[in-house]
């Protein structure tokens, strides 16, 4: 383990995390607000300066970057990133408990939206900006968000790229990793950007536009009132936030297709198909399943292809009470968390793609039993698979049920409601957001439960062995 090269990094990294504190600070002198807040984003800012300029003061020896050492960078700098980015929110007073304001950020950068604030009006428009700008960072990831303005280094970042881009299979877009970093980010500003403008636009006011984009972009879902999207009450909205979702949930490595006019492999990619045969099907049966509670079957379609659209994308926005809805349309739902979005998205979840590589192996080993001498393959995109990638994703699935599996154990001291306990392990393990069976916020779990939820997040996020590791005793160990 190169010790010290994780610690130039890091600290580099929280160097960074300083300079973006820049912008709520400016939201803070734009609003006017008071000076406990702008003190407690400079004093945040002061720490960070601190400790990442004693950090990068001793440069590394070696610069390489060990596989070992790309994942625990990668989990320590998110983190990191998530407590110290919690701190404007204990100094201000706005969330005092650090925990609760560590789950708040987690939240945040995981571009979870999950929630303890009963009412989002105790926040001053800067930490209400600062949570949010959090997902539009998170969402493409910190790391890669590092990556694309960091200067090379002599190694270059591959193994750090690898254990945080989401996805089975890790690819780069050029041959060079920054550029391929710099290319992902800025398809990603640039939609983030229209779609702002089109908020705007659509009657949206401004600082509800950023706020709401960056929400969606991220695939987060931090809103600015309580009642989230539904306080426009506006279909127009409705609908465009929720192509916007659907569009952020799309691998970025698509996007990327279509700016070197491969339209037809952009069109014929299998887990575009899927996913965007998931959101039509559950759309249709959900539809017609809220019929009755509505009464207007444009009503019906209008809330079905929103929280579908919401849910499946991980981004937890709402428009209506789900509590309200029929068993069999929040089952939907359900499953649908568990899917989530595309691989190399900004959406969470086990993603389409293993989800489809997962129906694949069954259906062979399905048709082995009917015909063993038969020779069978697994194709993705017209390609074989190899096998040490479907291991691989066999594998993620077995320590992702397990980890579910412990995660709701420990929800359950909490003596909640199963339902409850299931959809909050589901939306923070998944990064989704809302629960289902219950109107409250995440503020109704202990303290312990909180802290562990925190953890999922960030597991989530970076799909489990990142984090994992960091708790084995062997990942410390110098050999």
């Amino acid at each position: 383990m190169n010790r010290s090269m994780i610690r130039f990094l890091l600290s580099k990294l929280l160097l960074i995390e300083a300079l973006l504190l820049l912008v709520p600070l400016l939201v803070a002198f734009i609003y006017q607000e008071d000076q406990t807040v702008i003190l407690s984003i400079l004093l945040t800012m002061g720490i960070l300066l601190v400790l990442g300029g004693l950090g990068v003061f001793f440069k590394p020896k070696n610069y390489h970057i060990y596989t070992k050492d790309g994942l625990m960078i990668v989990a320590l700098c998110w983190v990191l990133w998530s407590f110290f980015g919690a701190l404007p929110f204990v100094f201000s007073g706005q969330i005092p408990n650090l925990i609760d304001a560590f789950f708040e950020t987690s939240s945040g950068f995981t571009t979870t939206g999950a929630t303890i604030l009963p009412d989002v009006s105790v926040l001053s428009h800067s930490l209400l900006f600062w949570r949010s700008f959090a997902h539009l960072i998170g969402g493409m990831g910190v790391l890669v968000f590092a990556l694309a303005i960091m200067e090379n280094s002599k190694n270059g970042h591959l193994e750090v790229m690898r254990a945080e881009v989401p996805g089975p299979v890790f690819g780069k877009v050029v041959s060079k990793l920054k550029d391929t970093a710099q290319i992902l980010y800025v398809i990603y500003l640039v939609m983030f950007a229209v779609f702002t403008a089109s908020l705007c636009i659509a009657g949206m006011p401004v600082f509800d536009s950023f706020i709401i984009a960056m929400g969606t972009a991220g695939t987060g879902g931090f809103a600015v009132y309580n009642d989230s999207i539904a306080h426009y009450n506006s279909p127009l909205l409705t609908y465009l936030i929720s192509f916007g979702m659907l569009a952020f949930g799309v691998n970025f490595n698509l996007y990327y297709l279509l700016l070197i006019r491969k339209v037809k492999a952009f069109f014929s990619d299998e887990e575009l198909k899927t996913y965007i045969g998931i959101v039509v099907a559950s759309t249709l049966m959900i539809t017609f399943n809220i019929f009755n509670l509505y009464g207007s079957i444009s009503k019906s379609l209008e809330y079905a292809f929103f929280e579908v659209s919401t849910i499946m994308t991980t981004t937890g926005f709402g428009v209506t009470d789900l509590t309200k809805w029929p068993l069999f349309s929040q089952y939907i739902l359900l499953l649908l968390m568990f899917i989530g979005g595309s691989a190399g998205s900004t959406a969470g979840g086990f993603k389409v793609m293993r989800a489809l590589i997962v129906s694949k192996i069954t259906k062979n080993q399905i048709l082995s039993s009917l015909y063993p001498n038969r020779i069978l393959s697994l194709h993705i995109n017209h390609s074989v698979l190899d096998k040490e990638t479907q291991h691989g994703v066999l594998k993620y699935l077995g320590i992702y049920l397990m980890l579910f599996i412990s995660l709701v154990f420990f929800l359950t001291l909490d003596n909640n409601d199963l339902m409850t306990v299931i959809s909050a392990a589901a939306s923070t393990f998944n990064n989704i957001g809302p629960m289902l069976g219950t109107n409250e916020t995440f503020a109704i779990f202990s303290p312990f439960s909180k802290f562990l939820m925190s953890l999922a997040m960030i597991a989530g996020r970076l799909e489990i062995y990142p984090l994992l590791l960091l708790f084995l005793p062997k990942t410390w160990s110098k050999t």
